[in-house]
């Protein structure tokens, strides 16, 4: 098959050289994973979420200060405002109000109050997130007071010198939050758009800059002329297919890199099997290399092609849970989302990404690319009429 290889490595070669191509290939996947990741959340992990916390410290003291600087440093993004500053702006949702004279009432050993003030329409989930972690600093608040307290008598007061002093002791036990087993809740951020455009523009440029070269060069007459080399016609076919497929790998491969690049500099969420993600688009890329040669072969004008490539490539994306998790939609949407490659290849994403599965839980799913790609490449070769 050293002749289809040739054929194979031409066609690479000549996408490669178009610059229109080539932006098609790595530069707009990497935009728009990057937009709809940012936009639909980034892909952060629950347990890392940062509760948002407005501060109005009207005490000023010792005590107040440590209870801020602990919220700080647990996951809460502390602002501090004026009570003034916090009735004029607009972007607060939860207030944690310190009253004056909390500092000397602590050290007093007299009771306290402080209040969790919650805008209208404010989250529940981050509402009950900050108030736990409100109530995590003020035990460790009375644990240093009770600290600062020993060898003193019932009646005395703690100065605010020994509690100063009194340091943060070595956690005797930590907490990791993570999700145990297969997660159950949507893939969403970055574990989405990343997934979702490298399927999309996979299909997009098999389907478009694939089909309508096999259509230009029928037009044209060279695959005619081909015929007249010392190649035979399953060779040719062999070769178009191979060339897509070729592209199709290179591309994939260049936006895995670039994902596990993303990920190692800026915590964008890809998962821990980018080895096994990169093996799952390269099956779908045997789906999408056949698929491409077929349209070609079925049309002579070369936009005719490329245009019938968009549409099939975006309702492919659209119903195959490339723009949205596929597992927020309807039953009969999830149904027909089995009826197209980009469907399996996105389960099959989605589990290695976000539900904790390995290669060996997908067989379903990479049985049906395989499928899948048997089916294209049959009609490929009947599609592709050298005449």
């Amino acid at each position: 098959m050293r002749r289809a290889a040739a054929i194979a490595l031409h066609d690479l070669r000549m996408t490669l050289a178009d610059r229109g191509a080539v932006m098609w290939m790595f530069l707009l996947p990497v935009v728009f994973a990057t937009f709809f990741g940012l936009v639909t959340g980034g892909g952060s992990n629950p347990a890392d979420a940062q509760a948002a916390l407005t501060v109005v410290d009207n005490d000023g003291g010792v005590v107040a200060r440590r209870l801020i600087d602990d919220l700080a440093g647990q996951s809460v993004a502390v602002e501090e405002l004026s009570q003034a500053e916090r009735e004029a702006s607009e972007n607060v949702v939860r207030t944690l109000v310190i009253p004056a004279g909390f500092s000397d009432g602590v050290l007093a050993g007299s009771e306290q109050t402080l209040r969790l003030e919650k805008e209208p329409g404010s989250s529940e989930e981050a509402g009950l997130a900050a108030q736990a972690r409100v109530i995590a600093s003020i035990t460790r608040l009375i644990g240093r007071t009770v600290e600062a307290a020993q060898g003193l008598e019932a009646t005395e007061t703690v100065s605010s010198q020994s509690f100063g002093e009194v340091t943060a002791p070595d956690d005797l036990v930590v907490v990791e939050s993570r999700f145990a087993g297969h997660a159950t809740t949507h893939p969403d951020g970055f574990a989405q758009s990343i997934p979702g455009m490298a399927v999309m523009f996979v299909l997009l440029v098999a389907l478009t800059y694939g089909a309508a070269t096999i259509s230009a060069e029928r037009a044209s007459g060279r695959l005619r002329r081909l015929i007249t080399a010392p190649v035979t016609r399953v060779e040719i076919v062999a070769g178009k297919i191979g060339g897509r497929f070729v592209i199709a790998a290179v591309q994939i491969t260049a936006l895995v890199l670039m994902g596990v690049a993303a990920n190692r500099l800026f915590g964008v969420e890809i998962g821990d099997r980018p080895f096994q993600m990169w093996l799952v688009l390269l099956l779908f890329g045997l789906v999408a290399a056949p698929l491409g040669v077929a349209v070609g072969g079925w049309f002579r004008d070369p936009d005719r092609a490329a245009n019938i490539g968009v549409m099939a490539t975006m309702a492919m994306a659209a119903f195959g849970g490339c723009w949205w998790p596929i597992e927020v939609v309807s039953k009969p949407l999830k149904t027909v989302s089995l009826m197209l490659p980009s469907g399996w290849a996105m389960r099959a994403l989605h589990g290695l990404i976000s539900f904790g599965f390995g290669i060996g839980d997908l067989f379903p799913e990479l049985l049906a690319l395989l499928t899948f790609g048997a089916a294209f490449s049959v009609l490929a070769a009947r599609s592709l009429r050298i005449d």
